[in-house]
């Protein structure tokens, strides 16, 4: 006898594969457990980490705070990370007074050599995970995101405003 599902599950099932925050956060979720473990197992670093090495090697020298805006983590872990990084050697960290008491980081020989093997395994990485999607596809789907992004930045805009900590 076949196992009938209940209505009220049907539509619950429904409900969750057409919402897209669920399906995004999914995605996301998905996308970046595997980030973490291929970039832990292959270079011994987070997925903190790796985001503010690849901003660095864009961006050669930054406060902490832009960093952390550029990754888009929060300046509590993006401290915590690049400290990370120093303690290996990674990057440099200088108190200026120039820019007030800002931090400056920056990319060490063995950041820029880390940030050029990141980009090459990141590439292979990448090509996997748009496997399929022909270049009209990628195109529609980076434009998609990017209307998502300003949607969901006028959320955070909208709960900031109404004073939701965020």
């Amino acid at each position: 006898m076949k196992d009938k599902i209940h209505p009220t599950t049907e539509r619950l099932n429904l409900l969750i594969d057409q919402g897209v925050t669920f399906r995004m956060t999914g995605v996301a979720n998905r996308l970046n457990r595997s980030a973490s473990a291929f970039y832990r197992n292959g270079f011994g670093i987070g997925v903190q980490e790796w985001r503010l090495v690849l901003v660095l090697g864009k961006h050669p020298e930054l406060t902490v705070g832009d960093a952390a805006l550029a990754a888009d983590l929060d300046t509590a872990s993006a401290s915590r990370a690049l400290k990370a990084l120093k303690d290996r050697d990674f990057v440099s960290l200088e108190m200026t007074t120039s820019r007030g008491r800002a931090t400056i980081a920056r990319l060490t020989d063995a950041g820029r050599t880390l940030h050029a093997a990141l980009i090459k395994a990141g590439a292979v990485r990448a090509a996997r995970i748009i496997e399929g999607l022909s270049d009209e596809e990628l195109t529609q789907l980076f434009a998609l995101l990017g209307r998502i992004k300003q949607n969901a930045d006028g959320l955070i805009q909208d709960q900031a405003q109404a004073g939701q900590e965020l």
